[in-house]
């Protein structure tokens, strides 16, 4: 029932975008000759708790912006190994060889940085005109700090939040990417205090913010206070971002399932009719393993064809059938795999194997979206270290597939478990020429160059 509600507001939101497009033709048949000053909004137009949650509601659309069309989201699983490109654009490709530029490679950095701006505006409004909306309030610092923490999941140290208050920009310096998992950290401490409610829609919120809080607190290396703030949340929970065709389409059914651009990936591709292995990928296509499940369009019926026709095998997911299908931005598994990783950093291996075949067998067994995971047999516990923790990350990578959590594990296994670029990300030949590179972020684009305090990446490090 609680995700019912909550896909409800994801409903509304759209409904709301709907009437006021239709209010805006009718007046525009009296104002077409009014004097205009385009960009200038009458401050009283904002000015009520009406159009304060009017705010909110368009604020809280902007989630889609990290999975509406090729975005951070799938291009990160590209330049990790979830995704493989299968179409003609060059900077999509060089993407998936993991070869970036700040010209080209701006999927999306925009509309995140833009949607803080209107999610601090929603913040505003409500704080003004509606001070009791401390729920509502504490899912909009929530989204804050989730385009915080993916800017940090996916960019380059050096990575600038700017913003704007009443019309005025404050242009950001760059920050490290700890520095701006640090705002987020302090964002969701505002969250979660202002959805520290006992009513269903604040424990709603709490929960999210919740899993964010530890997903930063483990990209900081704070283990057992990842473990313990999201101990409360169960592992059937789950807050998605809805779709429907007043909004805009699940970005990944678009890309993958419509358009066919690119190709769940797999740990071979065929280059001239022959098996090429890549080096550190993970079989996502040809494991058959149920929490990524896909149909090789290339023998399916009806068939699902490469944009390219030259990318094989071609795997579409099954994970979301409809192009409105639901992703999932927090979740209870989500908390679970954070416990089981500070039970690995305590040198736990059999409280992180409990926890791992927990999930693999457990009844009710848990959704990912839509989608029911079938039960899994029960792993054997890893003989050493080192093993656990490829382990640990290959259960985590089918656990959150497509939900942009792969690039930024990736980049932890390098930055905080030792591991070198070459051992963790697609290495060698490249199945449309040449070699893959060695990015493991992307670069902040050439855009950001308009706020003078910004000049470049600090550096490419993970």
């Amino acid at each position: 029932m609680k995700k019912s509600l909550h896909r409800t507001r994801w409903a509304v939101a759209a409904g709301v975008a709907a009437v006021v497009l239709v209010a805006g033709c009718d007046r525009l048949k009296t104002e077409l000759l009014a004097p205009q000053n385009p960009g200038i909004v009458d401050p009283t137009a904002a000015a009520s708790p009406t159009a304060a949650l009017a705010l909110r509601v368009g604020a809280l659309g902007r989630f889609k912006q990290v999975q509406s069309g090729e975005s951070i989201w799938q291009m990160g699983g590209t330049l990790a190994d979830e995704y493989k490109n299968a179409d003609f654009e060059a900077t999509r490709i060089s993407a998936d060889q993991r070869i970036t530029d700040p010209l080209t490679h701006n999927w999306n950095y925009n509309g995140v940085t833009q949607s803080r701006g209107f999610v601090r505006d929603a913040i505003t409004a409500l704080s003004t005109y509606l001070p009791d909306s401390t729920a509502l309030r504490g899912e909009l610092y929530m989204e804050l700090a989730f385009f915080e923490m993916t800017l940090a999941d996916n960019y380059c140290n050096g990575i600038p939040l700017g913003h704007t208050v009443v019309g005025v920009q404050t242009n950001g310096a760059p920050l490290t990417v700890a520095q701006v998992y640090d705002s987020a950290s302090a964002h969701l401490d505002t969250a979660l205090a202002l959805s520290g409610g006992s009513d269903a829609g604040s424990k709603y919120v709490n929960n999210a913010a919740r899993v964010f809080k530890g997903r930063v607190l483990t990209a900081k290396k704070q283990y057992a206070a990842a473990a313990a703030i999201v101990a409360p949340v169960g592992t059937t929970y789950q807050y998605d971002m809805t779709f429907s065709s007043t909004s805009v389409a699940n970005g990944m059914w678009t890309l993958n399932n419509s358009t066919a651009r690119i190709s769940v990936a797999d740990s071979f591709d065929l280059i001239g009719g022959a098996p090429n292995i890549i080096k550190n990928a993970l079989p996502f296509a040809s494991a058959g393993d149920p929490r990524v499940p896909v149909v090789n369009g290339d023998v399916a019926s009806p068939t699902v064809k490469a944009e390219d026709a030259v990318t094989k095998p071609f795997y579409v997911s099954l994970l979301y059938k409809g192009q409105y299908d639901p992703l999932v931005l927090a979740s209870g598994i989500d908390a679970r795999l954070i416990e089981a990783e500070a039970k690995y950093n305590a040198s736990d291996i059999p409280g992180m194997m409990t926890i791992l075949n927990t999930l693999r067998t457990q009844t009710p067994r848990p959704s990912i979206a839509n989608v029911s995971v079938a039960a899994l047999p029960a792993l054997a516990t890893p003989a050493n270290p080192v093993d656990a923790l490829s382990l640990l990350f290959r259960e985590k990578a089918f656990w959150t597939f497509g939900r942009g959590q792969r690039l930024p594990d990736l980049r932890r296994l390098i930055r905080d478990y030792g591991r070198t670029q070459d051992n963790v990300f697609p290495t060698g030949v490249f199945f449309k020429g040449g070699n893959y590179g060695v990015d493991v972020n992307f670069p902040i684009p050439t855009s950001e160059q308009t706020n003078p305090l910004f000049s470049a990446c600090l550096d490419r490090k993970a």
